[in-house]
């Protein structure tokens, strides 16, 4: 289509063809998700009463890790301790 070598790389042909990868793609479309859908995500001053410089950020919840995940990230931080 392009033109290009079986082996080249794409990168050039990215920009030339103004082409996004795969990664910024999913980037955008979760961006794009998150501008369309604001009343699904809480921002930091909903959750919290203090006034923060991060007021406008949306929150992300920390979760609770269970006995069986943390018994695996105990070992792993032992047995890969340097």
């Amino acid at each position: 289509m392009s033109g290009a070598e079986p082996r080249a790389s794409c990168k050039g042909l990215y920009r030339r063809l103004e082409i996004l990868p795969v990664l910024c793609q999913y980037i955008l479309s979760l961006m794009l998700f998150i501008i369309d859908n604001p009343n699904n995500f809480q921002t930091v001053s909903q959750v919290h009463e203090l006034r923060t410089r991060s007021n406008y950020e949306l929150f992300i919840p920390n979760t609770n890790v269970t006995p069986v995940v943390l018994k695996y990230i105990i070992f792993s931080e032992q047995y890969f301790k340097p």
